[in-house]
């Protein structure tokens, strides 16, 4: 017998429901595939590149 109600905290339904959100949304998906090639490929920042330009745009900010 398959139950009647499911029981949710809201926290978990908006996180359930944001990641449908992403999931329907081809031009999301797309961008994520590109980024997962790039890091295959890689071509993806490293740790100290993007500390380093961290501290670069503060300086300039």
């Amino acid at each position: 017998m398959r139950p009647v109600a499911v029981l949710f905290a809201v926290d978990d339904l908006e996180s359930l429901e944001e990641t449908i959100a992403v999931l329907s949304d081809a031009a999301t998906m797309n961008a994520l595939s590109e980024a997962d090639a790039v890091l295959a490929r890689g071509e993806g920042e490293n740790q100290s590149s993007l500390a380093a330009a961290m501290r670069e745009r503060r300086a300039r900010g």
